[in-house]
């Protein structure tokens, strides 16, 4: 068994296809098994994919799904595959320098309590900061952190398009993601059970990698309107929906009084403009959120 599971969940990647190969191929750290699911309901992109595959890999799996399970549900379904003690999730987007694995890989292993490390991730631009980790807020509000921390150190959470895993932590917490979330929100949720379970978060600055990111983060007030008027039905629900089992899931008293009431104010402005943008999905995501 090889010491760490790389799970690339892939959607219609075949763009992204030959650099993030070539990237895994160049790694320095080598004790690694790779786990695809391919979730394009194309039997063409998924051949294509195995081709690649066999022609530059040779400790590979390849899972192929009938219907798109989302990027909750692909995970959850390699991770049943192995018994791996790391788990490396990488979104299909997303690139590693040669040293990521190996550097990353060095820190988890250097204190049990570290559950989750996350590098140094850029933008495909290579200027941008993509994310260092996310930090809180607030209940409603746990977000990517955009700048650079002068150096290494603890993180509320990591981003799952480039988390390093320690699968005992993971089993401690509650298990890895619930397939119903589809995608959306699952890093936030799993950041919160781990750190209730006593673990923490790592920012490792010597590991580097790159991700594209679908969907940009905007700033002001009218760039997420459009944002938002701009995605899927589909995913604009999921978003919302998890969003509010964050709340189901974890809201406490304890939180305090700043806590909440910020997080009310927050989640006052986000319901009304995704009321705004689709009144239906508002309707449709407080029943999924407090009936399953």
């Amino acid at each position: 068994m090889s010491r760490v599971a790389i799970q690339i969940i892939l959607y219609k990647s075949s763009q992204h296809f030959e650099p993030l190969l070539d990237s895994l191929n160049a790694q320095t750290y080598r004790d690694f098994e790779l786990f695809f699911l391919d979730n394009s309901e194309d039997t063409v992109e998924s051949h294509d994919a195995e081709t690649m595959l066999q022609s530059s890999m040779s400790n590979f799996k390849l899972q192929v799904s009938k219907t798109n399970i989302g990027f909750d549900g692909g995970h959850d379904k390699l991770y049943r595959m192995h018994q791996a003690p790391f788990i490396l999730l990488l979104n299909d987007d997303a690139t590693l320098a040669p040293t990521y694995l190996e550097e990353v890989m060095k820190r988890i292993e250097s204190d049990e309590q570290i559950a989750s490390v996350t590098g140094l991730i850029y933008r495909q631009d290579k200027k941008t900061v993509d994310t260092t980790g996310i930090e809180y807020k607030c209940l409603a509000r746990i977000v990517d952190r955009q700048t650079i921390p002068s150096s290494d150190g603890e993180v509320f959470g990591i981003s799952g398009a480039v988390a390093l895993y320690r699968r005992s932590a993971i089993e401690k917490a509650g298990g890895l993601f619930d397939p119903s979330w589809f995608m959306y929100k699952e890093d936030v949720d799993i950041a919160l059970r781990l750190r209730r379970a006593g673990f923490v978060a790592w920012f490792e600055p010597n590991a580097i990698a790159w991700h594209k990111r679908g969907l940009q983060q905007k700033r002001n007030i009218l760039e997420r309107f459009l944002s938002e008027w701009q995605r899927p039905a589909r995913l604009r629900r999921c978003a919302y929906t998890n969003q509010l089992r964050i709340y189901r899931r974890h809201f406490r008293w304890s939180l305090g009084l700043k806590d909440l009431s910020q997080s009310l104010a927050t989640e006052l402005i986000r319901s009304a403009g995704t009321f705004l943008v689709s009144p239906k999905v508002v309707a449709q995501s407080w029943y999924d959120a407090f009936t399953s």
